[in-house]
C-alpha cells in the first residue's frame, strides 16, 4: 500500500517536473527508495507517539484511581478522630481527671473536688488558748501597810492542743450533711511570792480570811467539748471564687475552774463555772482557687446557745469553811461568733478519691460564759458580787481530709 501511494505521488508529480529535466531509471528508483524510508519513519513516529500517549492515558487512569482511594481513606480518617473525640468527651464528662503534676492544667477545680458525691472524713490537730478576765489571784504589794497597792497577778493561760474529727456525706445535688466534734482540755497556773517588806493581798479569799500572805499558787482548768451538726452547699459565685452556705444545731459544753492555794495550804479557794446548751448555727465560707489545687479560705459563723449554768464557790481557811456556796442559772443564752482564715490543698487519686490538707488561724468568742459569784462583804458574810464576762479562744489548726 505504501508503494501504492509513493507510485501515486510521483504520477501527479512528474508532469510538473518533466519540463524541468527528465531523470534516468536508476535516479527516479533512488528517489522513490528515500521516499518510502523518510515515510517509514514518519509511520514508525507516529506510532511510537501513539503508544505513549497510550501509555500516559492509563497512568492517568490509574493516577486518578489512586487519588480517589486516597480520597476514601482521608474521609475514614477523619469519621474514625471524630468518633474518638466524641469517646473522649463522654468519658471526660462521666468521670473527674486525674491531678497530676505532670499536666495541672487539666486537674479538676476544688469546686468539682468539694461537690462531688460521696463520704467524707477530717481530722485536725488544734493549738489554741483560752482568754478571759476574772483570774486574777493576788495584788503584789511593796509595802507592808495594810492598804492594797501594787501589780495584780493573774493567770495567763498558754496554747494547748485538742483535735476536731468530722464526718460528712455530699449527695449528687451537692448539698451536704457534716457531723464534727471537737475537744479541747487546758490547764495553766501561775505563782506568786511577796516582795521583800511586801505582802501578797489575796482576790479570791472570802473577807472574813487572812487577806495576806507571803507566797500564792493558782491554777485555772478548762475543759471544752463542742459538736455540730449541719447541712450546707457550695456555689460558684465565679470562675474562681466558691460561696458555702451551711445551717445547723450546736450542742456545748463548757467546765472552768480556778484554784488558788495561798502559804501553802493555810487558805484554799475553788471557784467553778460549768456549762452546757444548744441551739442554731449559721455560717458562710468563702474559697478562691489560686490553681494548682491550692485555694485560700475563709469562714465566719455564729450560733446562740440557750442552756444553764452550774456554779459553786468554796473559801476554806485551815480546818474552817469562810463561805461555800453553790448556785445554778437556766436558760441562759449565749451567743458565739468564729471565725478562721487560711491555706488549703486538694489532689484527687487515680481510683477518684480526693485528699488534702488544710492550715489556718481561728477566732472565737463566748459572750457571757463566765458567772462569777464572790464574798464582798466582811460585815455581811452572805454578801455576793458577780462578774459576767467573756471567754475567747483563738490559735492554729492543721487539718487533713478524704472524700471517698
Amino acid at each position: 500500500m505504501k508503494r501504492g501511494i509513493v507510485v501515486l505521488l510521483l504520477l501527479v508529480a512528474l508532469p510538473a517536473v518533466a519540463w524541468a529535466q527528465e531523470f534516468s531509471n536508476a535516479e527516479l528508483y533512488q528517489m522513490i527508495k528515500k521516499m518510502e524510508l523518510k515515510f517509514d519513519q514518519a509511520i514508525e513516529q507516529t506510532n511510537r507517539a501513539m503508544a505513549e500517549a497510550e501509555k500516559a492515558k492509563e497512568e492517568a487512569v490509574i493516577a486518578r484511581e489512586e487519588a480517589a482511594r486516597a480520597k476514601e481513606e482521608v474521609a475514614l480518617a477523619k469519621e474514625e478522630t471524630a468518633r474518638i473525640e466524641a469517646e473522649l468527651a463522654q468519658i471526660k464528662a462521666a468521670a473527674s481527671p486525674v491531678i497530676t503534676t505532670a499536666d495541672a492544667s487539666t486537674a479538676p477545680s476544688n469546686h468539682k473536688l468539694k461537690t462531688l458525691p460521696g463520704l467524707g472524713a477530717s481530722i485536725e490537730a488544734v493549738y489554741m488558748r483560752p482568754s478571759r478576765t476574772d483570774l486574777d489571784y493576788a495584788i503584789s504589794d511593796p509595802n507592808g501597810d495594810t492598804n492594797p497597792q501594787g501589780r495584780l497577778k493573774q493567770i495567763d493561760p498558754d496554747y494547748s492542743g485538742g483535735f476536731r474529727f468530722g464526718l460528712g456525706y455530699t449527695f449528687d445535688t451537692g448539698t451536704d450533711i457534716r457531723a464534727q466534734y471537737m475537744q479541747l482540755d487546758t490547764k495553766d497556773s501561775d505563782s506568786a511570792t511577796a516582795p521583800a517588806g511586801g505582802t501578797l493581798w489575796s482576790q479570791l479569799v472570802h473577807p472574813d480570811g487572812v487577806r495576806n500572805f507571803t507566797s500564792a499558787d493558782a491554777t485555772y482548768d478548762f475543759d471544752h467539748d463542742v459538736f455540730d451538726l449541719s447541712m450546707g452547699k457550695w456555689f460558684a459565685v465565679g470562675s474562681d471564687l466558691d460561696l458555702r452556705v451551711e445551717a445547723g444545731l450546736r450542742y456545748a459544753n463548757m467546765t472552768q475552774e480556778l484554784d488558788a492555794i495561798y502559804d501553802g495550804g493555810v487558805s484554799e479557794v475553788e471557784q467553778k463555772n460549768d456549762f452546757s446548751g444548744w441551739g442554731p448555727r449559721v455560717g458562710l465560707g468563702l474559697d478562691w482557687e489560686m490553681g494548682q489545687g491550692v485555694n485560700l479560705f475563709s469562714s465566719v459563723a455564729g450560733s446562740f446557745l440557750m442552756g444553764d449554768f452550774d456554779l459553786s464557790y468554796s473559801s476554806v481557811e485551815g480546818a474552817t469553811v469562810l463561805g461555800s456556796i453553790e448556785d445554778s442559772v437556766d436558760n441562759r443564752l449565749v451567743p458565739v461568733v468564729e471565725m478562721r482564715a487560711g491555706l488549703a490543698y486538694a489532689y484527687q487519686l487515680e481510683n477518684g478519691m480526693s485528699v488534702g490538707a488544710k492550715v489556718g488561724y481561728e477566732w472565737q468568742n463566748w459572750f457571757n460564759m463566765v458567772i462569777a459569784n464572790r464574798f464582798v462583804d466582811d460585815i455581811n458574810d452572805a454578801s455576793l458580787g458577780t462578774d459576767t464576762t467573756d471567754v475567747s479562744l483563738d490559735g492554729f489548726f492543721v487539718e487533713g481530709f478524704v472524700n471517698f
